[in-house]
């Protein structure tokens, strides 16, 4: 039995108006349109979208650790792979777009590909972020932070606020399929997440010498944002308690 070879053309026509307007600047502008591409490499190759997905999780993970090294030439390979983390991740979508083969598994598996990417990414930054910047705060005439290891642990703190996040949402969904998605949160996850502007943040910090002060700004939002974000369920959770009383 032949395999069906779709072309180009088709892996371009399966993005959906509604999907592209869901897609952030960095994803509208620079990684879907690389990821069209890529899809149809892979799919040339004979792959899958959970096989693109693994590939890209490893991607991610290869680039966290090369990050966490922190010599240039690591360093720079680490964001490298974790940009390509973000291409696959769009190609992902567009070879289940493209075959019509998407289903809650396949959604499972990108979701938790995406939680271990973020889980690399911020990790990787912070230990790279403590080679560059030892206990020190850049840019603050060097104010030192008060614990050994302090960048390692404030990029801990953002990948964990990240995860806590999404699994509390998650969670919600799982029980109420049915109620209306946190529109704002997602759609400013989507702006400065793994496939929004963490990774080209993360390379300017680098650069500049000032990747600590990228990391402790993420640790805030995102743990700011699971705070908002477990406040907004919970207010939802006691209003429908009291209301099935």
């Amino acid at each position: 039995m032949s395999v069906r070879r779709y072309s180009y053309a088709e892996v371009r026509a399966s993005l959906s108006p509604e999907k592209r307007r869901a897609d952030g600047p960095w994803t509208r502008f620079v990684l879907r349109p690389l990821s069209m591409p890529a899809a149809w490499l892979c799919m040339r190759l004979g792959m899958g979208a959970n096989q693109v997905s693994y590939l890209g999780a490893l991607c991610s993970l290869a680039g966290g650790a090369l990050l966490a090294l922190g010599s240039p030439g690591a360093a720079w390979a680490g964001l490298a792979l974790l940009f390509a983390f973000g291409v696959l991740d769009c190609a992902d979508g567009n070879i289940a777009r493209t075959v019509k083969a998407g289903s809650i598994w396949g959604e499972w598996v990108d979701a938790v590909c995406g939680y271990v990417a973020y889980a690399a990414a911020l990790l990787g930054a912070g230990a790279c972020a403590e080679l560059q910047s030892p206990g020190l705060l850049p840019l603050a005439g060097g104010l030192a932070l008060p614990w050994p290891g302090s960048w390692g642990l404030v990029g801990g703190l953002a990948a964990s606020g990240n995860l806590f996040m999404r699994l509390a949402y998650s969670g919600y969904r799982r029980v109420r399929p049915e109620s209306a998605s946190l529109g704002a949160e997602k759609g400013l996850s989507e702006t400065i997440g793994i496939t929004g502007l963490l990774v080209p943040a993360l390379a300017l910090g680098y650069a500049l010498g000032a990747l600590a002060i990228i990391v402790l700004a993420y640790a805030v939002v995102y743990c700011g944002g699971a705070l908002v974000v477990t406040v907004k369920l919970l207010g939802r959770a006691e209003a429908e308690a009291r209301a099935a009383r």
